[in-house]
């Protein structure tokens, strides 16, 4: 009968260990959240006072190509 007394109590400490272990990961994953979410608060905020407030200028700024010569007008411009 001791036997058996062993195996409950080890079938009992897995038990509470898992459910530990299922509460810890839990709050670090809610830490790990708001963590997150206070980075992205202040980098959204700094990011926009540092700015300016005229980041929606910026989105639409043109960009302009560099052209370059083309070879056939570089040969042409060569003339011997």
């Amino acid at each position: 009968m001791s036997g058996s007394t062993y195996l409950v109590e080890t079938y009992a400490m897995k038990m509470l260990y898992k459910e530990n272990m299922k509460i810890k990961e839990k709050e670090e994953a809610t830490k790990h959240e708001i963590i997150c979410n206070d980075q992205l608060k202040k980098s959204s905020s700094s990011s926009f006072s540092s700015s300016g407030g005229n980041w929606f200028t910026k989105m639409f700024k043109k960009v302009h190509p560099v052209t370059t010569p083309s070879s056939d007008s570089a040969t042409k411009l060569r003339t011997f």
